[in-house]
């Protein structure tokens, strides 16, 4: 059933490139309001002014709108809403649910070194005249939430049943000494001014949730449903970072992935469809996705899935709109071709490519002749002067070739392997090495018919010449 007044956020603090754990956050909340018909909004949280960049949070839009993962206006920085966040904090002191903390890091500090990291409500108690006098000393402060006696509770859409004791919690900290909020005081500001009904998030968030809850029962705020995601993970299980070799989304954007293919395995980490399909559209995704089948086990980045996946991608994608995404980032490639010649090299290279890039990477001898040969790859396909003498015989034969056509060339050179005793792979090692400069490639038939006859000769003519270096 499709409830229209659900609202959920994606909130990135523009301190670095978006990564991929919260690409995924992001994906997660857009389906789900997608799937609802429900709305998405973007927030940047960016109040730590130290450490936030412009550059990221361009960064971050624009591999949100790569991804195609667009939000409903109005977009949100929290550094524009410090008055907001100041009237909030006043009505909370004069409610007498927060307190002045005067303690000092050397005081926080000696309570650690004895082995206790809750915060001894040291000056929850403090009086008027102490408070007013250390006011009068310009004596630093933060602001503490006082917190009740008794326990959280709350329902997570994928971890079930969660009970907090307040024990556990301390009274925590809403302002810093410098006045600005910290993170729990403002996304639960913001998250209420923003009619936010559901809260998803990854399951590090899950230590900050009662705290955020106390917060918005402090404040006399209607409290979102929360979910919390599993964690994506490296090969050694631990949570992926940059350690794992982990790209940010500007990586695969840059390397040519189709943002299909990423979405399409960020889906899969976490999220079970309940079926054995993997191939997903982002209209498929919406359509399949639901909370109830995410998983709580953590998921493991496995970057073999996602090369297979963004291969299926792009074999699925049609040949022109691969062009046109070809030609977005290099306006010159196949530059002087015919566009059904392009449409051909395309076809030809889309099953063995995983991103736009390897359309380059692969496609440099459909329109020049070789420049140079490994000397690895010249060992395996032509070793020595014999060869020369193999493919000069064979060389008149395919000049007498009157239909230079696939099924014709392949005919012809069989017979003529099978004629003079040789394996098929002592005679095409040598001719796609001197037709393509590599012996990695699509069916050499396939390639000498679209190059045709006249480049195709010059090419193994230049090639004996040449050979073996």
């Amino acid at each position: 059933m499709q409830n229209s007044s659900i609202k959920v956020r994606f909130a990135p603090s523009p301190t670095g490139e978006l990564h991929l754990g919260g690409t995924r956050t992001a994906l997660f909340n857009w389906l789900f309001a997608k799937k609802q018909n429900g709305k998405f909004f973007l927030r940047i949280e960016d109040t730590d002014l130290k450490r936030s960049k412009e550059k990221f949070t361009e960064q971050i839009l624009d591999s949100l709108e790569w991804l195609g993962l667009h939000w409903d206006q109005p977009l949100m920085y929290q550094s524009e809403r410090m008055d907001v966040y100041k009237e909030r904090v006043k009505d909370l002191l004069k409610s007498g649910k927060v307190y002045r903390c005067f303690c000092s890091k050397n005081d926080l500090q000696s309570t650690r070194d004895a082995g206790s990291y809750l915060y001894p409500s040291t000056c929850r108690n403090l009086s008027d005249e102490d408070i007013k006098w250390r006011l009068n000393q310009s004596q630093s402060f933060t602001l503490r939430l006082k917190l009740p006696k008794g326990e959280t509770t709350y329902q997570d859409l994928i971890y079930g049943n969660i009970h907090v004791q307040h024990k556990e919690l301390d009274d925590f900290i809403i302002v810093r000494p410098d006045g600005t909020p910290t993170y729990n005081f403002s996304a639960v500001v913001d998250d209420h001014d923003m009619d936010i009904t559901h809260v998803i998030r990854g399951e590090d968030h899950v230590a900050n949730t009662p705290k955020q809850i106390l917060l918005y029962q402090a404040l006399g705020y209607n409290e979102p449903i929360f979910a919390h995601l599993p964690m994506i993970l490296g090969p050694d299980k631990k949570r992926l970072s940059k350690r794992h070799g982990a790209p940010g989304v500007q990586k695969f954007k840059d390397d040519g992935y189709l943002p299909e293919s990423l979405l399409n395995y960020l889906a899969l980490l976490g999220w079970n469809p309940g079926t054995e399909e993997e191939i997903f559209s982002l209209q498929q995704l919406i359509e399949n996705f639901d909370l109830k089948k995410v998983q709580k086990k953590g998921a493991v980045w496995d970057e073999k899935k996602l090369h297979w996946l963004s291969g299926q991608h792009v074999m699925n994608t049609p040949t022109d709109a691969l062009l046109e995404s070809i030609r977005t980032i290099d306006t010159d490639w196949g530059k002087g071709s015919e566009i059904s010649f392009l449409i051909s090299v395309i076809e030809m290279l889309k099953v063995r490519s995983k991103s736009l890039h390897e359309f380059f990477q692969q496609s440099d001898y459909f329109f020049n002749d070789p420049a140079s040969f490994s000397a690895e790859e010249l060992k395996k396909g032509w070793k020595d002067k014999t060869v020369n003498q193999t493919i000069e015989k064979l060389l008149n034969k395919m000049a007498a070739i009157s239909n230079w056509r696939e099924g014709d060339l392949e005919r012809e050179i069989k017979a003529f392997s099978k004629d003079h005793e040789l394996g098929l792979g002592k005679i095409i090692m040598p001719i796609r090495l001197a037709v393509c400069g590599t012996l990695n490639g699509p069916s050499i038939f396939e390639i000498l018919e679209l190059l045709g006859r006249d480049t195709s000769l010059r090419r193994i003519e230049t090639a004996l010449e040449k050979l073996p270096e």
